[in-house]
């Protein structure tokens, strides 16, 4: 559930992004437009907000951001004093997150090109590829597991009556109560 101050006026700050993608000071406006057109370039759609006001909770700046972004499109980053917030349907949220960390978020041009350089330089996981790659090793394993199962459990079965069989042909064992002959006994009568 996101939660906009009201202290936040977001349809300003909409119509401030529809020129140049950002909604900053004028003097840092310059520096954030050139992070904006280095991101177009490498074909990633990026507005940045620069708020002067801090909040009562740094969440805030990441639902600014997510309300912002699903009237723009792309990605939106926003600026607070001493935080940021994000949202992107271009970028992961882990790709959001892991570029976030330690940022100078004192100077938000400075921290916007970390960010665009982040982003774009960490090698894309293709999560599908991964997930389907998982399934089927944990797929061949259960199966060799059965396989494997089988084999040890016909390989026992049989040595069993092999045995019992073995005893019963001994020579000279008529099959009562008598003893066994011995080994001399089974000499004499293999010859």
């Amino acid at each position: 559930m996101s939660i906009i101050p009201a202290n936040v006026d977001l349809t300003a700050i909409e119509a401030d992004l529809a020129g140049d993608h950002v909604a900053a000071p004028a003097d840092i406006t310059p520096r954030l437009t050139s992070v904006v057109s280095e991101a177009k370039d490498k074909g990633h759609d990026m507005y940045f907000v620069v708020l002067s006001e801090s909040q009562p909770k740094f969440t805030y700046f990441r639902d600014i951001a997510t309300a912002l972004q699903e009237e723009t499109g792309g990605t939106v980053v926003v600026f607070g004093p001493g935080t940021v917030g994000s949202a992107s349907d271009d970028f992961s949220r882990v790709q959001l997150e892991q570029a976030q960390d330690n940022l100078s978020t004192s100077n938000p041009p400075v921290a916007a090109q970390q960010l665009l350089d982040r982003m774009t330089d960490q090698p894309q996981v293709p999560w599908t590829v991964v997930t389907i790659l998982l399934v089927l090793v944990v797929a061949l394993g259960a199966v060799a597991a059965r396989l494997l199962g089988r084999r040890r459990t016909g390989a026992a079965a049989p040595s069993a009556p092999t045995e019992t069989a073995s005893v019963a042909s001994v020579p000279g064992n008529t099959g009562g109560s008598g003893s066994a002959p011995d080994d001399g006994e089974q000499d004499r009568s293999n010859r």
